[in-house]
């Protein structure tokens, strides 16, 4: 029986991470193996040194096959900059059969009867593609049409596009590194997939992945995305700030930061240090909960706010979340593994969340429906046109 190995690449702009991950027979899973090092030649989630990135990426390649003893030739690519946007679009067709009952030729074209068009899209790709609601002769269904009888389908369907250019560059590195890509994956629904629970994505809950240059952001509902947005600010801005404010370099600021161990230990000085912090945590979560208001969300997640990326360990985070976001916040944890775990890390809340959406995939039927392969076709055609 073949194994079910998944491999995950997931690039953020402080670290790059490499897993390999499978599903075992009891329905559990399996760390094979999990590489992390420090990035080089990327800033905001977006490549911008491809020589230097491309060596971090094989060093984290390298490290992955030495724990697993699988070659690491392909994988699922994460992605997650503010060039990552999405947008919901309401469709209506006729039914096509004489009988009236809906079937799959319905749904699928319905789907293409929303997706943008190619003026729309001349500089952005289709990632992911969620059927949120689905209505028949104006009559609510929300989930699934299929079989029901009528004479008009209509839906609302969420998109998750990406900007072209950056997303080319990133995969152009990566192969580049010798590894081919199966799919790429949006960090933000990743990182939810990893940190909420069955409930609070059913329930409606947001997913706030704060790495150290952006902030990937997922509102789920019903067990799908309703919202997908990533902000260009992070835990690397309170570092700056640190370095600034108590004239330290960026790597003491960095260990002032997690540890909160100051230079001097005095209340005006630790009165500094909260200052700092808060001032670009109210900034960070007043983008958030711009965001939440404008989506029409805002206070009304029962499943509240969970925290994950490497930020997320700033000591009081989930009540300063809390009380300016006014929902239930918390810290995640990863439910399908150990509590005690060594990658039980929010750092790898994007890379474990990308494996089990993976897995998910494959052990059912697939909610989103995807555009099959344009993306790779796109990205394939491109890179063979860079060839003499």
């Amino acid at each position: 029986m073949p194994r079910n190995i998944v491999n995950i690449l997931d690039i953020g702009s402080k670290s790059i991470k490499a897993l390999a991950m499978e599903r075992k027979l009891d329905a559990g899973i399996h760390i094979l193996g999990a590489a992390l090092v420090p990035t080089e030649g990327v800033r905001r989630g977006m490549a911008n040194n491809p020589d230097l990135l491309t060596k971090k990426i094989k060093m984290a390649i390298t490290e992955v096959e030495r724990f697993s003893g699988i070659p690491f030739k392909e994988a699922f690519l994460t992605f997650g900059t503010p060039a990552l946007g999405a947008s919901k679009v309401r469709a209506r067709v006729a039914v096509a059969q004489a009988s009236g009952e809906i079937g799959t030729y319905d749904i699928e074209r319905v789907v293409a009867q929303a997706r943008p068009s190619s003026r729309d899209l001349q500089n952005r790709e289709i990632l992911d593609t969620f059927g949120l609601n689905y209505s028949v002769d104006s009559e609510m269904v929300m989930r699934d049409p299929l079989g029901m009888k009528g004479e008009n389908l209509e839906a609302e369907i969420l998109f998750v596009t990406s900007l072209l250019k950056p997303l080319r560059e990133m995969i152009s590195v990566v192969e580049e590194a010798g590894v081919v890509i199966n799919d790429v994956i949006p960090a933000p629904l990743a990182s939810a997939r990893a940190i909420l629970t069955p409930r609070q994505r059913e329930a409606g809950a947001v997913a706030l992945d704060i790495g150290a240059e952006t902030i990937d952001l997922a509102v789920m509902e019903e067990n799908l995305p309703y919202s997908v947005a990533v902000f260009p600010l992070g835990g690397a801005h309170i570092t700056n700030d640190i370095a600034l404010g108590f004239q330290v370099s960026l790597d003491s600021a960095e260990e002032i930061k997690t540890t909160t161990k100051l230079p001097e230990e005095s209340s005006k000085a630790r009165n500094k240090f909260k200052n700092i912090v808060e001032a670009r945590l109210e900034d960070m979560f007043e983008l958030v909960e711009n965001h939440l208001k404008k989506i029409g969300r805002q206070g009304l997640l029962p499943g509240g706010v969970v925290l994950a990326g490497g930020s997320s360990k700033i000591l009081g985070i989930d009540e300063f979340s809390k009380n300016i976001l006014r929902l239930p916040s918390s810290k995640g944890r990863f439910a399908d593994l150990d509590t005690g775990h060594r990658l039980q890390d929010p750092v790898w809340a994007t890379a474990i969340g990308a494996a089990l959406l993976v897995l998910d995939r494959e052990d059912r039927s697939v909610k989103s429906i995807k555009s099959p392969s344009i993306l790779r076709q796109k990205i394939f055609a491109w890179l063979r046109s860079l060839i003499p």
